[in-house]
């Protein structure tokens, strides 16, 4: 698994896999899925990565490995803070 963050646009690509990616779902205005052809899922796009997005949603719906899945929680449950905030963003909070 890689994290790619993009600061400029705000957004976070998790490669979970490699593979062809055959489309790409939709999980709601700020979070996209790729997939491969038997559904499972390659990677995931997050605009403004630091919201509340629906981890559990992509996890229920799409086959992500155990051990990806057991690092994605980790990284957003929601006593934790996203591993990628701006430092003054979390003086805010």
């Amino acid at each position: 698994m890689t994290f790619r963050y993009d600061r400029d646009a705000d957004a976070l690509d998790i490669t979970l896999s490699g593979g062809i990616v055959c489309r790409t779902v939709g999980i709601d205005s700020g979070t996209l899925v790729d997939v491969d052809e038997h559904g499972r899922a390659l990677a995931i796009e997050i605009i403004r990565p630091a919201r509340a997005w629906p981890l559990d949603e992509i996890l229920d719906r799409f086959g992500v490995a155990d051990e990806d899945a057991t690092v994605l929680r980790t990284l957003w449950n929601e006593e934790s803070r996203y591993p990628f905030e701006e430092p003054a963003a979390l003086a805010l909070a």
